[in-house]
């Protein structure tokens, strides 16, 4: 999926999707922090984080808080929003290829892993196995309709993260309009 394109959509609304005000995402993210095995990090790392609403949620639970997206408008929106939480840090990167290299005990996935291709979504389902093997708790997080031009389902992201991470898998939360998969790393 192209930068460009959610460039465009964070140009024509610094809100696309409602975060801020949808009931949608305001049970998701409370079903979100409702699934963590703790609400204490000293580390954690939210992939595809967007204008940082979840962030901001997830940042009291942090000692150290990293916030990633591809997106340099959803960014500047993010840093506006969180430029007072001294734990967060907003950085430009992709995933996987340019996650920051660090030890996680958290990685939050919410909303961005079926706009990976298959391959990407492998390369990331690796990499999120060895931040497990390293003792990390991994939450992932997607909607389950049809999007427009999606590489992927919900449903087949989260069909293959159980599948492919089965050894950690410790809460599988179906929800009609989402889903939530946590899998929980050998020292977590």
């Amino acid at each position: 999926m192209s930068a460009e394109r959610f460039e465009r959509q964070y140009e024509a609304s610094a809100d696309p999707w409602d975060y801020g005000k949808s009931s949608y995402e305001r049970v998701k993210y409370a079903d979100t922090l409702a699934a963590l095995p703790s609400l204490a990090y000293a580390r954690a790392l939210e992939v595809g984080c967007s204008i940082g609403v979840f962030t901001e949620l997830l940042a009291p639970h942090c000692e150290r808080l990293v916030a990633i997206d591809f997106s340099s408008r959803a960014l500047a929106l993010a840093r506006e929003r969180l430029g007072e939480l001294a734990n967060v840090e907003v950085l430009h990167a992709g995933f996987p290829e340019s996650v920051p290299n660090d030890t996680w005990d958290l990685v939050v996935c919410s909303e961005v892993l079926y706009y990976l291709d298959e391959d990407t979504l492998l390369r990331a389902t690796h990499w999120l196995s060895a931040q497990l093997a390293s003792g990390a708790s991994v939450l992932a997080v997607s909607w389950r309709g049809k999007g427009i031009d999606e590489p992927l389902r919900g449903d087949e992201v989260h069909d293959l993260l159980s599948s492919e991470l089965v050894r950690w898998h410790a809460f599988d939360g179906r929800r009609p309009g989402y889903r939530l998969d946590r899998f929980d790393g050998d020292g977590g």
